[in-house]
């Protein structure tokens, strides 16, 4: 098979694109995605959505194949009840797929076939993507500029690691024809398993698809820890040091990026003095609501983390160093708490967020840390 025909059967083969190529041809490849998207959302918002942290998904996946603890096996059969009758459904991120992807072949189709029963495909947009639409819904809500078009907290597994259309992988081809290939491309990726996701490496995931930060990141971190705690710095103080940076860092570009874009599309009616003021606006705004802590559910990536990592900088008996494991803990509750309903995590991870925290009174998720904690979530005793 040539390059060419690779690419042609990954963007779902010549029957699909001759079917776009008679049906729709005007509709453009972005307004095709934002309808795909539309029906997940609407059909989210009436369902009751589960997030389980890896630990979770390995004890369900050991149910699955007879080696499960009975809580997990109730567990597991109370899950598959609840997305049957499509009162609840299971889903994952980016980072679920790194963790779970540390198995070997055997267990790891096991797993596939749990998450894509559970799942069905649908995912938490990756860290970018949800940075895009964070920092975009606080634009809106804050200085009232609408700047989110396109943008989704909500995707597909064949999407998981970028909403992005794969138009790098067209070349040169007449625009009709690219946005009839990319729709063509849109129902493949939105209709891809994790099971398919998987089979494309070869199922030998805990080689190819391994993930660990490198030493020297956490070397730097404990090294950071250790300067926090010699100036005596308290909680406060630390987490909205460490808030301040990651905005400074990590949103402003968002920011600007956004609002150029809308500022833009406008003409600049108000010159560039006005988009520099929109920026700085959004800037101080993020920072001043963290401070004095009336940031709610804005920005929720930005503050889960910093709030978890303000913890740890600050705690001064724990002597254990920060982890990849750790710094997978912060991203699935960034993922979980602003749009699930209900978060399965370790006891450890489940105590800073709700006694230390109060993050599920926050963002209005309920936090468990134990199989006995969820089953009684699920089948309350009178």
């Amino acid at each position: 098979m040539t390059s060419a025909d690779e690419h042609l059967d990954r963007m779902g083969g010549p029957e699909l694109i001759a079917w776009h190529y008679h049906n729709g041809p005007h509709r453009s490849a972005a307004n095709y995605l934002t309808l795909y998207r539309d029906l997940l959302v609407r059909g989210l918002s009436s369902t009751r959505l589960i997030y389980l942290d890896t630990n979770y998904w390995v004890r369900l996946r050991d149910a699955a194949t007879g080696k499960g603890s009975s809580e997990a096996v109730k567990l597991l059969k109370t899950l598959r009840a609840l997305v049957r009758s499509r009162e609840a459904l299971c889903v994952s991120q980016i980072f679920s797929l790194l963790e779970v992807g540390k198995q070997e072949a055997a267990s790891l189709r096991a797993s596939a076939d749990l998450l894509d029963e559970l799942t069905e495909g649908v995912a938490i947009s990756s860290s970018e993507d949800l940075l895009q639409w964070e920092c975009a819904e606080f634009i809106k809500a804050t200085i009232q500029r609408d700047v989110g078009q396109g943008l989704c907290p909500w995707t597909k597994v064949g999407q998981i690691h970028k909403n992005e259309l794969p138009t790098e992988m067209l070349g040169p081809i007449p625009i009709s024809q690219r946005e009839i290939v990319l729709k063509a491309a849109i129902d493949f990726f939105w209709n891809a398993s994790f099971t398919y996701v998987l089979e494309c490496f070869e199922w030998d995931t805990k080689a190819r698809l391994s993930f660990e930060l490198d030493a020297e990141t956490f070397d730097l971190v404990a090294k950071r820890k250790a300067e926090q705690l010699a100036k005596g710095l308290t909680r406060a103080q630390v987490r909205l040091s460490e808030f301040s940076e990651l905005v400074s860092g990590s949103a402003k570009p968002v920011f600007i990026d956004l609002l150029h874009r809308w500022h833009l599309a406008r003409g600049f009616p108000e010159g560039m003095g006005a988009l520099l003021s929109d920026v700085e606006a959004a800037v101080r705004t993020a920072i001043q609501g963290f401070a004095d802590r009336s940031l709610g559910a804005k920005l929720p990536g930005l503050a889960i983390t910093t709030e978890l990592y303000s913890i740890y900088e600050t705690d001064t008996l724990g002597s254990k160093p920060m982890s990849t494991n750790d710094w997978f803990d912060s991203c699935h509750a960034a993922a979980a708490l602003p749009y699930c309903d209900v978060f399965l995590t370790e006891r450890g991870l489940a105590h800073r967020l709700r006694q230390m925290l109060k993050a599920d009174v926050q963002y209005g998720c309920e936090v468990v840390g134990t199989l006995e904690g969820a089953l009684q979530l699920f089948h309350p005793v009178p």
